[in-house]
């Protein structure tokens, strides 16, 4: 019996550690996810354990904190054109309105309707692109084809704008096709949107020692340097009424931001005056 109690003591007592450590594991909620398992309150054995629960932790600190901020811009985002709706519809049922008034308010709200479509389908596709199990469809492609296939689906809009597209460069990539062009086109709406009339926006491709560069260059109203770093976050707006203006949900550069996260390059701004210059790096082909 002596040997029983013994052997229950010194078996309560080994157990210790481990009663610390879930008492600090149920002290951590949503709120105070940045607490963390203390790791020198834990014997040698259990510091994997530890160490191993930590990085738990921090990826769901971080998985945590995407979600707030993706609630936080939804929110931010949705309530000036809901409220514009809501405004419209409520002034113009206020008394009666003739047909035309009726169908021009239709339009409007239709026009108001679709940018916030095109602002969820961009808001849920970087939602999906925070994964970490994306998976893309990588082929070899030559970058120059790539360039004049997205010129072509510009190069009506770009006419309407004055502007020329001029495409130019060789080399071959690594890349999934579809989120290529998609940040291709980003960029290309993006200058064609700021160019000047009259201007020509160059879509460039250069290999490198390690990989391939395309660029968009266009010349317009010079970018502001407390700008530029910023540029490529989601909803940021250097000219928010001029983005509003012309359609732009603040999400294009952030997108183009994402799709290079997938594929492992990098999405830079390069200012000279007022030549503006993104450029997309992507891994060679083998």
């Amino acid at each position: 019996l002596a040997a029983a109690v013994c052997a229950a003591g010194m078996l309560y007592h080994g157990l210790r550690p481990l009663r610390v450590l879930a008492a600090h594991a149920a002290r951590v909620t949503p709120g105070a996810s940045g607490q963390r398992l203390d790791a020198g309150a834990a014997p040698s054995e259990l510091q994997p354990l530890v160490d191993a629960l930590n990085a738990m932790l921090a990826r769901l600190q971080q998985s945590y904190a995407r979600l707030s901020g993706f609630s936080a811009d939804l929110a931010h985002e949705f309530r000036t054109p809901v409220t514009n709706l809501l405004g419209q519809s409520q002034v113009m049922l206020a008394q009666p309105r003739s047909g035309g008034e009726y169908e021009q308010l239709l339009v409007s709200n239709i026009e108001e309707l679709e940018r916030l479509a095109r602002m969820i389908e961009s808001m849920l596709f970087l939602a999906r692109a925070g994964q970490d199990d994306v998976l893309l469809t990588r082929q070899p492609l030559v970058a120059l084809d790539e360039l004049r296939k997205v010129a072509e689906l510009y190069e009506s809009m770009a006419e309407e704008h004055g502007l020329r597209l001029a495409c130019s460069g060789d080399g071959a990539l690594l890349a999934d096709p579809a989120l290529l062009r998609r940040a291709l086109s980003n960029l290309l709406s993006n200058a064609v949107r700021h160019a000047q009339p009259g201007s020509t926006i160059e879509l460039h491709a250069a290999p490198l020692a390690q990989g391939v560069a395309l660029s968009v260059s266009n010349c317009g109203a010079p970018i502001a340097a407390e700008h530029a770093p910023h540029l490529f976050e989601r909803f940021y707006r250097a000219d928010p009424a001029r983005s509003a203006d012309g359609g732009s949900t603040g999400l294009g550069l952030a997108i183009v931001s994402a799709i290079m996260d997938l594929h492992g390059g990098t999405a830079t701004l390069h200012t000279v005056g007022a030549i503006a210059r993104f450029t997309l790096v992507f891994s060679a082909a083998r």
